[in-house]
């Protein structure tokens, strides 16, 4: 493997340590000869669905945690989340008792758009305009002060003045949005003990390339564009984005899409990135969330999202250096018939939640029986988005004509991701879409190209075949 495909799988699959660096190093060692394909897909196989680690991970979510070192959350859309516990004191309200706890939970580590509704476990809290809870059994007893994390944002002044000393002016917490809780002890109020604390977080604003704003958005074109540029991200620069194309991907995640009741976004990003991750399994996660497919070629990040778009490359004789390899079908072992997993239901307390399953009754009879995708959507909040991205994968899969494809320098052209038409009368293919799955360059100056079936029924959409919850 040449040293170039070398050096963009570590910045791709590395640590995050290593991608922080990575987006200067993968344009100058790459440059315009090697793609890196990542697919919302990755590399889940046919078997008994089970849930997947990002949904478990995603399940332990909402809880605060109370642990000596824990890493870095980034909050994209809305969701409901808890976090690292930072500060606990206890102190004396004038008697002898140490009834008075002061705690803080960061829930993410950046400035967010809002803290809104507070959960103890999984029962919403009511609170007054000043933070105080309203119900008569806390009422007196808890206290909620909120901080979105400005850049400039000063030091609880609350607990500056209740914490002794122990919690001081220098203690802002700038650039992370936290809560600071105060409760009264009271046997029954807090009768199994320290209430786990979250909050639904509406997270963190977007650089959005179509009118230079910064803004919160749950666009999710926008959220994995902030991945890929932002230093804890890929460190990519604004020279290796392919804006326009962007911007494109980003109009289409705004379409608005019948739902059973209305209509909702084409596609939208809500859910928490945790930093410890790697940076191919987070680039994975978030693109679950628009069906996407991301490349970097000729120096620049490229996004494709879960929509039709005509080819505008016809390949033929001429775009051949090789005999083509056909193959008419997919192996048994590879069909899927019918594709199940889990979204985040704000319904369901904002935890992972099964989806109505998405199945292919023809296809489960011609195949004498089920064979499931697991596709788990951890940054999804509609059953219905979630329902229309497996309909996506499991058209995707039923599609089985595939070509490897020898091109010749006409190759350079195309990237992962990209739909070509196939004009090949020998094998009866005439202006049949196609997209690359794989893009390699040759030592003998051509490109192998990995080309599956595509169509416009695939991304189609038709409200009456979504099932309620």
């Amino acid at each position: 493997m040449p040293p170039a495909i070398i050096a963009v799988g570590a910045a791709v699959a590395g640590s995050a340590a290593a991608a922080a660096v990575g987006g200067g190093l993968i344009g100058a060692l790459v440059g315009a000869t090697v793609t890196v394909g990542v697919s919302y897909l990755g590399n889940r196989v046919i078997g008994t669905p089970k849930p997947s680690q990002t949904m478990l991970d995603a399940a332990g979510r909402t809880q605060m945690l109370v642990q000596p070192v824990t890493s870095h959350r980034i909050v994209y859309g809305e969701v409901r989340t808890g976090g690292p516990l930072v500060f606990a004191h206890t102190r004396t309200d004038g008697g002898s008792k140490l009834d008075i706890l002061h705690l803080v939970v960061v829930h993410a580590a950046h400035e967010v758009e809002n803290l809104g509704a507070v959960w103890f476990g999984d029962t919403a809290i009511a609170l007054d305009g000043s933070g105080a809870a309203t119900a008569a059994l806390l009422a007196g007893k808890v206290h909620v002060w909120s901080h979105a994390g400005q850049p400039d944002q000063g030091a609880d002044a609350v607990l500056v003045a209740e914490s002794g000393g122990r919690w001081t002016h220098n203690h802002r917490l700038r650039g992370r949005a936290y809560t600071h809780l105060r409760l009264r002890y009271d046997q029954e109020a807090f009768a199994s003990g320290i209430p786990n604390l979250s909050r639904l977080v509406r997270g963190r604003k977007l650089w959005d390339p179509r009118d230079g704003a910064t803004r919160w958005s749950a666009n999710a074109a926008l959220c994995i564009l902030d991945y890929l540029m932002a230093p804890w991200g890929l460190a990519a620069g604004p020279d290796e984005i392919d804006v326009a194309g962007w911007i494109a991907q980003a109009n289409i995640c705004d379409e608005p899409v019948a739902t059973l009741t209305g209509s909702e976004p084409r596609y939208t990003c809500n859910g928490v990135l945790d930093l410890a991750g790697r940076p191919l399994d987070n680039l994975e996660s978030l693109l679950t969330s628009c069906a996407g497919r991301l490349s970097f070629t000729g120096g620049k990040w490229r996004l494709a999202v879960g929509a039709w778009q005509p080819p505008s490359v016809i390949l033929g004789e001429n775009e051949l250096r090789a005999p083509v390899s056909y193959r008419p079908w997919r192996s048994r072992r590879d069909l899927v018939n019918i594709v199940r997993g889990a979204f985040t239901s704000p319904a369901h307390n904002w935890q992972p939640t099964d989806y109505p399953p998405v199945a292919d009754p023809a296809s489960i009879a011609a195949d004498d029986g089920e064979a499931a995708l697991t596709l788990d959507l951890p940054f999804t909040t509609s059953h219905t988005m979630a329902q229309r991205i497996a309909r996506i994968a499991l058209r995707q899969n039923r599609r089985q004509r595939s070509l490897d494809w020898p091109a010749n320098l006409a190759g350079l052209r195309l990237a992962a991701g990209y739909p070509v038409a196939v004009s090949l009368g020998r094998l009866g293919l005439a202006g049949t879409p196609f997209r690359v799955e794989t893009w390699r360059l040759t030592e003998e100056m051509g490109v192998d190209l990995a080309l599956a079936e595509d169509a416009a029924d695939v991304y189609a959409h038709d409200p009456s075949w979504l099932k309620p919850m």
